[in-house]
């Protein structure tokens, strides 16, 4: 039997429904339903009296939850333990320009303060991840949002805050981002990207209808094109590293400027994990190594 279905039943007998404990356990009702309907399967016996309005716990679920109350406790406070040891293997997800930005130094940083640790990394745009992690297929991800908004099922550390600019090939003579829009192909980011969707918030606000061109599915790809004059773009500010060998201008966007927020999130249940504490801390360490490099 699954321990968490005690958990729930405390939650049902606590709160007085199956739709409080469902938001308290962060599930939806018909799983919490199902759970309890398993445990009086388990048993043998009811737990709820569903005659009326709202459920009301029987006899016999005061007596199960006297067994195993003690338990839970003492099961949750052995978990909260501080603990030299983080090993595990975690699925974490990650948007492309991520996994080149801020991956290599979380990595080694994870690997040199807890070797048993293993990140498994695996790239795809934010909306997959987002679905992912809530269908339970990855522990935490990496993602860009266009708002600070966020849905309150999850948990958010943000990492970054990113402006977009304007990038244009490095021997381009036009100065305002009008006249770039209109002299050069317009080349853009995977029109399902929250990218994208940012991208396309600003045109419609500064009003501007960028000449026609292409879409490229890799931020570097579209770094490559626009540093080899195919067109402009815009995108947050590339990784300097990358500059190094794809030189080119970024241009201001001025006051209606979009931005990007870069946040690792997982889900609220797991708030207290040591091993997803670890990740989180190693993600930070890497944003704090990008700053450096950018000054």
């Amino acid at each position: 039997m699954n321990l968490t279905f005690f958990a729930t039943l405390n939650a049902v007998i606590k709160g007085g429904s199956f739709a409080k404990a469902a938001a308290d356990m962060h599930l939806s009702p018909s799983a919490v339903s199902l759970q309890m309907k398993r445990l009086e399967e388990h048993f043998g016996q009811l737990l709820f009296d569903r005659s009326a309005a709202n459920v009301r716990p029987t006899p016999f679920a005061y007596q199960v939850m006297d067994v195993v109350d003690g338990a839970l406790q003492g099961l949750e406070a052995l978990r909260r333990k501080p603990t030299t040891l983080i090993a595990g293997d975690v699925r974490i997800g990650l948007i492309e320009s991520m996994q080149a930005l801020l991956l290599a130094d979380a990595m080694r940083h994870l690997q040199q303060r807890h070797p048993a640790l293993a990140l498994n990394p695996l790239r795809d745009s934010s909306r997959a991840l987002l679905r992912a992690l809530k269908e339970g297929t990855i522990d935490m991800a990496v993602v860009a949002l266009p708002s600070e908004a966020r849905d309150r099922r999850l948990d958010w550390m943000p990492l970054l805050q990113e402006e977009l600019v304007l990038l244009a090939p490095p021997g381009s003579v036009e100065t305002s981002v009008s006249a770039l829009l209109q002299s050069h192909p317009f080349i853009r980011f995977d029109k399902g990207s929250n990218l994208n969707k940012a991208v396309a918030g600003y045109l419609s606000r500064a009003r501007l209808a960028p000449r026609a061109g292409f879409e490229l599915q890799s931020s570097q790809a579209v770094v490559a094109m626009v540093s080899a004059g195919l067109g402009v773009s815009i995108q947050w500010r590339p990784d300097r590293r990358l500059t190094v060998g794809y030189p080119l201008r970024e241009v201001s966007l001025g006051k209606l400027a979009p931005s990007l927020y870069i946040t690792i999130v997982s889900r609220k249940p797991d708030r207290d994990s040591h091993v997803l504490n670890a990740v989180r801390d190693a993600f930070q360490h890497a944003v704090a190594i990008e700053l450096l490099r950018r000054g």
